[in-house]
């Protein structure tokens, strides 16, 4: 008895330990995660090396390969590599349906919503929207503060690029209010860009004192986390201000500031804008060798951007060429088994319809001869 007591007590240690080691190793994937999300947009070349790193390593569980590989789509997109970002977000989507878990299927519907925005491919982006929200309203899930944030700010993105910013800017303003409450150093980017946008929203709206603010503010939380791709964006917003203003020395000023800190970026778009805004600036104040200069830069980066977009708009139009056909052939399939299902009812019910009319004909039969019996005995009883 004291022996089974020692190998039970035993087992109970060794589950234990292997139940503490588990819950380190995963304590210790969501502390790097969370620390490279918030340093996507400082180093994204980073980001991508401990996602894969995460993805690939035999000591992964389905989860935490999900949770890389969205780590991994995050970093592509802060690159603005569109068309990887949604590759490693439906490989995330098509491991997790391995799984029963709804938090990283909230986390993974909102993840491929942001990815199909920045494609403007707004009916997915909704539609992954609308799914989230699903799961939000039927589970209790761990960061859904932050998932209904950025569901505010994908939407609030697709009305300002799709519609208007009227629509746009209250969604913007509830994504900045849930964000807030979570008050942790990893929302400070997705302020920053909240912040930009509705900028950028005030400024088409001719609101120029408020779009100078929204400027500043999305700054300011750049600088809290060192993003320089961010703070970048937000300069060359206020620098628009300051050329609006025909203030063009100070415009000048803040866009050579930016493309100061895009040149460790590498962002295309960032760029493109940079070096359009500094070449009207220098225009602006007769430098036309500047002018030049910012000019061919642009004119060069057009060309580069126009050709990673179509890439990334065939890879989508290819990617929901695949749902489509997977979705015709689960019809077709049904369709086939439910014919088949059809035809052997009638089968069953042509087999029992003729066995019961074999056994009618064969009752009629007896009935008949029967009958015959019975009158041939009687005309025998009638005999004299």
């Amino acid at each position: 008895m004291d022996s089974f007591k020692k190998i039970s007590l035993l087992v109970v240690l060794l589950f234990l330990s292997a139940y503490n080691c588990f819950a380190q190793t995963e304590h210790k994937i969501d502390s790097i995660i969370k620390a490279k999300r918030l340093n996507i947009y400082k180093d994204p070349e980073e980001a991508t090396r401990i996602g894969d790193s995460i993805y690939s390593s035999p000591q992964s569980s389905n989860y935490d390969k999900v949770r890389g590989l969205l780590l991994l789509s995050s970093a592509y997109s802060s690159k603005r590599d569109y068309q990887k970002a949604l590759k490693y977000c439906l490989k995330s989507d098509s491991i997790a349906k391995k799984e029963n878990n709804q938090d990283i299927n909230a986390n993974i519907a909102n993840s491929i919503a942001i990815v199909y925005q920045q494609l403007k491919v707004y009916d997915k982006a909704l539609e992954y929207i609308d799914k989230c929200e699903g799961i939000l309203g039927k589970y209790k899930i761990r960061d859904s503060v932050y998932l209904r944030a950025t569901n505010f700010a994908v939407r609030g993105l697709i009305y300002k690029e799709g519609f208007s910013c009227e629509l746009a800017i209250p969604f913007l303003d509830k994504s900045i209010s849930y964000y807030k409450r979570l008050n942790t150093k990893n929302e400070q980017p997705n302020l920053s860009i909240m912040y930009y946008n509705k900028g950028y929203c005030y400024y088409t709206m001719g609101k120029y004192k408020e779009a100078k603010t929204s400027f500043e503010e999305a700054v300011l939380y750049a600088e809290f986390i060192n993003a320089k791709s961010l703070k970048a964006f937000a300069l060359k917003g206020l620098a628009e201000v300051y050329t609006h203003e025909e203030n063009y020395s100070e415009a000048i000023k803040v866009l050579e500031e930016a493309l100061t800190l895009s040149k460790d970026v590498g962002d295309l778009i960032l760029n493109r804008g940079v070096y359009m805004a500094l070449a009207d600036n220098y225009l602006s104040v007769n430098n036309w060798e500047k002018y030049q200069e910012y000019r061919k830069l642009f004119l060069r980066n057009q060309d580069i951007i126009k050709e990673s977009e179509r890439r990334s708009i065939s890879d989508s139009i290819d990617g929901l060429m695949v749902e489509y056909d997977t979705k015709t052939s689960q019809l077709t399939n049904r369709y086939y088994i439910y014919l088949s299902v059809i035809i052997i009812l009638i089968l069953i019910a042509l087999f029992v319809i003729y066995r019961y009319h074999n056994q009618a004909k064969k009752s009629l039969n007896k009935l008949r001869l029967e009958l015959q019996k019975v009158k041939k005995s009687r005309k025998l009883t009638n005999l004299p």
